[in-house]
């Protein structure tokens, strides 16, 4: 089995991630072509959203990290983590910590004073990794879906 590899995502990773994100969301509705291309661009291109994938020849998993630029805590910026996925034949192999791990290091090296994670996921293995990679739980959380 080949090293497993952490990198920015390319341009011609978007089949492997739309891929992964009807593993991660199966009831979301499917993207054209066209608004996934346009969407994809503007991940790419904006220097605030990391999209990172974990690849052993294959890319086997991915995450999103979102620094925000913020006034307080001394104009450090905060930083948010989404869209946390391995392949499902990938569980289990440490694609996840690998992502987390590199995910928490770029938000540490940007600077950013906490990363905020909330999941809906009530499976265990989901918040061992969580947890595992340094974040704790706060039972304080308020979100919406729109």
């Amino acid at each position: 089995m080949s090293a497993l590899h952490v990198r920015l995502a390319h341009p011609d990773d978007l089949p492997a991630l739309t891929t992964l994100y009807r593993q991660l969301s199966p009831s979301s509705p499917a993207l054209d072509q066209h608004a996934a291309q346009a969407t994809w661009q503007a991940l790419l291109t904006d220097p605030k959203i990391h999209v990172l994938v974990a690849e052993r020849g294959d890319v086997l998993g991915t995450v999103t990290l979102v620094v925000v630029p913020n006034l307080t805590q001394g104009a450090r910026p905060y930083a948010l983590i989404e869209n946390v996925v391995t392949r499902e034949d990938a569980r289990g192999q440490g694609v996840g910590t690998a992502l987390m791990t590199h995910a928490l290091d770029l938000a540490r090296t940007l600077g950013a004073y906490k990363v905020m994670l909330i999941t809906g996921r009530q499976a265990p293995e989901v918040h061992r990794l969580y947890t595992k990679s340094g974040l704790r739980t706060d039972a304080t959380a308020y979100f919406t879906r729109f």
